[in-house]
């Protein structure tokens, strides 16, 4: 295990303009950032910490994902249309011009079947990863025109795929095999933002009343089992599935915590506190630590806490770029990327 002393910033990597979202495929060891204002996706490669390609024409690129069996990754587009990437070449191979505005995309490993919403349209957009087809639209319900990157979550254990309608107050959950709506949650005010815990097959998700609130949602009978208050305007939650701990960053203004709930009872049973706004919570299961980025705001650069998870201790605290949107662990090598939307950077952290 690394030292604590060790954690630290080793690089920082320039990319595209406007970096909103970064995905790791841990088949390949390679990053890949969308770049909303460039029109790119930067290829990194995490052995070297470099980029090793840019592919272009990925107009307004605003959320990736992958599917490590197949080697494709998947890029929606703010400006309405999605993209499929050849992981083997890192080049672009398809084009969907769907309209609207996509915010958020999701891949179902188990049915290689990808879920983009379109908050314009209040539709699910489903490819077929083998046919490379759209093959189903499915209303859900209405969208505000803010989405979020996490309003699209896959559980392909039970072949389920949960989505936050954030102009309704609810989420709709959808069946795998019939790609139909077969249930809508009402679960709080504008709902913003979802984590799955596979191990548990609970469904979180952050909604906006004035205290702020987490649902807690059983994903074996779609009932919803508990709301949990006084976490503030939580951003990016972390989970921690080994443990069972969730993680809820508060980024209202002023605010220092990060909210510790322990998944079995459904019970915040810490709150850690430290940097101004943190937003975006990461985890690492191997090291159980959580990193933790702050939201100070575009004058100032940002920080990324981190956390002991076995004592909910802060052991680090390392400054990275500014505006960090999203992160990921690569758990191979213990190290962690931040995207840094307003300096056009990512930053690497030795966990």
């Amino acid at each position: 295990m690394i030292a604590i002393s060790t954690i630290r910033v080793i690089k920082t990597i320039r990319v595209g303009e406007g970096p909103t979202d970064i995905v790791l495929n841990r088949r390949t060891n390679k990053l890949y950032v969308a770049n909303n204002k460039s029109d790119s996706v930067s290829v990194i490669d995490s052995g070297t910490n470099r980029v090793i390609k840019t592919i272009k024409n990925v107009t307004d690129a605003a959320t990736v994902a992958v599917n490590r069996f197949t080697n494709r990754i998947y890029v929606a587009g703010s400006g309405g249309k999605l993209f499929i990437i050849d992981g083997r070449t890192d080049t672009l191979i398809k084009t969907f011009n769907v309209g609207g505005v996509f915010t958020s995309i999701a891949v179902n490993l188990r049915t290689n079947l990808v879920y983009a919403l379109n908050n314009v349209k209040n539709t699910v957009t489903v490819i077929d990863g083998r046919l490379q087809k759209i093959i189903k639209t499915i209303k859900v319900g209405k969208q505000r025109l803010t989405g979020s990157l996490n309003a699209v979550g896959v559980n392909p254990i039970v072949n389920r795929i949960y989505v936050l309608n954030t102009g309704a107050d609810t989420m709709s959950v959808i069946d795998g095999c019939t790609n139909k709506v077969v249930k809508t949650i009402k679960i709080g005010n504008e709902p913003f933002s979802l984590a799955i815990n596979l191990r548990t097959d609970r469904v979180y998700a952050v909604t906006s009343t004035e205290a702020g609130t987490i649902a807690v949602v059983n994903g074996r009978n779609n009932k919803l089992i508990k709301i949990i208050s006084g976490v503030g305007s939580v951003g990016t939650m972390g989970i921690n599935p080994v443990t069972n701990r969730i993680y809820a960053p508060d980024d209202t203004t002023g605010s220092h915590n990060v909210a510790v709930i322990n998944g079995a009872n459904n019970k915040v049973i810490a709150t850690v506190v430290n940097g101004e706004s943190p937003v975006l919570a990461v985890v690492s299961t191997k090291l159980n630590r959580i990193y933790v980025a702050t939201a100070i705001g575009e004058a100032s650069r940002e920080r990324v806490f981190v956390i002991n998870g076995v004592n909910n201790k802060i052991i680090a605290n390392v400054q990275v770029g500014l505006s960090t949107l999203s992160g990921v662990v690569n758990e191979k090598n213990n190290r962690v990327y931040m995207a840094n939307q307003g300096e056009n950077t990512i930053s690497v952290i030795a966990g």
